[in-house]
């Protein structure tokens, strides 16, 4: 299963990060890894992301590794938006978006995620 992709949604190229389901472990680490290099090769400020986050489970390394990563997607997103939070994990976004020095937007479905994404 491809876990990060660009689609097309009316028009505008949106980069699909998939975590949904994963669990602390090399899955995990490996999709962060392939998620920032795609990102790092997009022009600054361009990348319109979202991140599906639904049943994720993670631990302290994993959110080091998030923390990292979102601060290095800093200059290439243009937007961001993330489905699937809930309980701890919106305290987790909390600490990830004040990491990032940008808003992290939620939204209940993948479609709203995507809705939101084309209006930016």
């Amino acid at each position: 299963m491809d876990r990060v992709s660009f689609t097309q949604y009316q028009g505008k190229k949106i980069l699909i990060e998939d975590f949904s389901g994963l669990r602390p472990g090399p899955e995990f680490m490996d999709t962060i890894k392939t998620a920032q290099t795609v990102i790092s090769s997009q022009p600054q400020k361009s990348v319109l992301a979202l991140l599906d986050a639904s049943n994720v489970n993670y631990n302290a390394e994993v959110l080091g590794a998030m923390k990292d990563f979102v601060q290095a997607n800093t200059p290439y997103v243009k937007c961001a938006a993330v489905v699937g939070v809930s309980g701890l994990l919106n305290v987790a976004l909390t600490t990830l978006s004040k990491a990032a020095n940008r808003p992290l937007h939620t939204f209940a479905t993948r479609q709203e995620a995507l809705d939101f994404l084309v209006t930016q």
